[in-house]
């Protein structure tokens, strides 16, 4: 049987892993930017190609995005 405490304790756990997710997908949409736009506006110079950027930018985007869609739902509409 669990005390109130570890019920507690689990309860705050599960508040904040999905801000963390919210927060980690947030710096994957931020590096999937600064890989689709970070050397067309002059802040960094890459060593392959554009093309390539594009596709790790697009990956990087969508996963951020997946990450931030997870952490909202389990944040605000996953009640127990």
């Amino acid at each position: 049987m669990e005390t109130h405490e570890e019920q507690t304790s689990r309860r705050l756990e599960n508040r904040y892993r999905p801000m963390g997710e919210l927060i980690r997908g947030l710096f994957f949409i931020l590096f999937g930017l600064f890989a689709v736009f970070g050397e067309r506006m002059g802040v960094a110079h890459f060593n392959i190609s554009q093309t390539t950027m594009n596709i790790a930018g697009a990956i990087l985007l969508i996963y951020g995005l997946f990450r931030v869609y997870n952490g909202i739902r389990k944040l605000f509409f996953n009640r127990n």
